[in-house]
């Protein structure tokens, strides 16, 4: 035998051993095609139910955050009206006070007493008395 032929020789048991061992992988390979391909129809079967309940979730989600916006901007105008409504009362009060002055509490605070001394005086008068006694 020549080296030529032992060379082919020895390539050929090679590529046959290679070719044995691949024979598992390209199973492998095979059932994993398979599966995906299980997958995929499966995928594009629901896909189209998918996308409507994804469809159905954003147009709630967009009608929700209309709904939201709004209420947020009523809820706005109602505090600023409430805002100038005690702005305006404070203003009212900053003007009645200067313009009535410490002379006016200082008169009702002495009609008070006045009034407070004129009852204690009646309850006295009014009250009964024993007899002989004054």
């Amino acid at each position: 035998m020549e080296k030529l032929e032992v060379i082919l020789i020895v390539l050929s048991i090679a590529f046959l051993l290679f070719a044995g061992f691949s024979i598992p992988f390209l199973l492998q390979i095979w059932r994993t095609a398979k599966s995906m391909d299980l997958t995929l129809r499966m995928f594009n079967q629901n896909l189209p139910g998918i996308m409507k309940n994804l469809e159905e979730i954003t147009t709630n989600v967009n009608r929700t955050t209309t709904t939201v916006h709004r209420q947020v901007e009523e809820l706005s105008l109602t505090v600023r009206k409430i805002q100038g409504t005690l702005s305006l009362v404070v203003c009212m009060e900053e003007i009645l006070r200067k313009r009535i002055g410490l002379p006016f509490a200082r008169t009702l605070r002495i009609s008070l007493a006045v009034a407070r001394g004129v009852r204690v005086f009646a309850d006295y008068l009014l009250r009964v008395r024993p007899e002989g006694k004054m």
